[in-house]
């Protein structure tokens, strides 16, 4: 599914082995977020454009980083 808005793009996604949580990938300008959701947490970090999503997805979940942006 993939949804957009004038702000931002937005890329939402599911991996296996994180069954409870919800993966975004999400363009804000020149910045490359993965975000990662589950019921009221959400996690985030900013990708590089080689960056492998699957790699830095376990990274983000075993030591969580916050990337702050406005919505």
């Amino acid at each position: 599914m993939v949804t957009s808005s004038l702000q931002n793009l937005t890329m939402t996604f599911t991996l296996s082995g994180f069954d409870s949580w919800t993966f975004q990938i999400v363009f804000y300008g020149s910045l490359l977020v993965l975000e990662a959701v589950r019921a009221d947490e959400r996690l985030s970090t900013v990708l590089e454009p080689m960056d492998c999503t699957l790699t830095r997805a376990h990274e983000l979940i075993r030591c969580p980083s916050c990337t702050l942006i406005g919505r």
